[in-house]
């Protein structure tokens, strides 16, 4: 019964105990299962079939004769053998443990290729929409990622945590995404726009969050992309929120986007210096921005003056999972 099996496809599961009759019923539960099963008669031989199979997961029953379930996890903690001193361990005290063991195990290895395989997709869907918005204009497409890196740091200094900080960030990356909507003509007009064409450029908020709709857990970052150009009085678009109706990150972004569109070359217009910039949010503060965050915009341009231009690294999207199923 206890003779090593040849290594298949099947998840090994190394069962050690000192009971007999429990090891028969252990094979017949998880092969029943779908599991390749090992068994070994005590202590003593669970180390040397743990060395020899390195198995997917060990259960082990923590009372046995020759040396305890205890020892045993030690010795396996302290193996030069680093895929054994990982290999999940389960301490048993009765068989019937081993069905909710097996339960639990499939269900989280399910769900851990489940937010794998939403991690791959989010980050490509969040790249393919980068490099469409780029193609369509590249202004754009660096002016949302100065966006998203000023966005980030102004967030940690309002005190939001690196995970809220984070979800600013996307938020910011994204908040023109719309755009690819837009006509060129429309988008990269040099000349002043009509008040045809103003509301066609006001329909990408829609657009951006249309196109964030099938993500799930992404609700905040959606708000963000739809309501980033509400004004602090009430009178921007598209909903007409006010004040702290206007969700936290979509304020953030909007006094980061229209600092750095000012200070940047535009279609129809060269960069402003940062001192005219600086005036202008002054002089919006408390209509079209919120007052506190217009401060704390300054303060923290103050201190990071020298790392004001730049652009960030996508790389960091590769850390961030919008879904994550327990």
């Amino acid at each position: 019964m206890h003779e090593t099996p040849q290594r298949g496809k099947r998840k090994l599961i190394l069962f050690v105990d000192d009971d007999a009759s429990l090891l028969r019923l252990g094979r017949l539960t998880l092969e029943r299962a779908g599991y390749e099963f090992l068994g070994a008669l005590g202590g003593q031989e669970g180390l040397h079939r743990a060395r020899a199979s390195r198995p997917d997961l060990i259960l082990l029953d923590y009372m046995m004769p020759d040396i305890s379930g205890k020892e045993v996890f030690e010795q396996l903690r302290r193996s030069p053998d680093l895929k054994l001193r990982r290999t999940p361990v389960v301490m048993l005290t009765a068989l019937n443990v081993i069905e909710n063991v097996l339960v639990l195990s499939q269900i989280r290895e399910r769900n851990h290729q489940l937010e794998l395989e939403a991690r791959r997709s989010f980050v490509a869907m969040v790249r393919t929409l980068i490099t469409l918005l780029f193609a369509k204009d590249s202004y754009t497409g660096q002016h949302s990622k100065a966006v998203a890196r000023l966005a980030e740091g102004l967030a940690l200094h309002c005190g939001l945590s690196e995970e809220e900080a984070m979800h600013v960030k996307l938020g910011a990356l994204l908040h023109d995404v719309g755009k690819i909507g837009v006509p060129e003509g429309v988008l990269c007009k040099p000349d002043c726009l009509t008040v045809e064409e103003v509301a066609v450029m006001r329909r990408h908020v829609h657009h951006g969050e249309q196109a964030l709709a099938g993500v799930p857990r992404m609700e905040a970052l959606r708000a963000m992309v739809l309501h980033h150009h509400e004004w602090w009085d009430g009178n921007g678009y598209p909903a007409g929120l006010c004040g702290e109706e206007i969700p936290l990150g979509a304020r953030i972004i909007a006094v980061v986007d229209a600092y750095d569109a000012m200070v940047s070359d535009r279609p129809y217009r060269d960069a402003l210096p940062r001192a005219v910039a600086v005036e202008r949010l002054r002089a919006g503060a408390g209509t079209q921005f919120d007052p506190v965050l217009v401060g704390k915009l300054f303060d923290y341009l103050a201190k990071h003056e020298a790392v004001e231009q730049g652009e960030i690294d996508l790389e960091f999207l590769e850390e961030f999972c919008p879904v994550v199923i327990k």
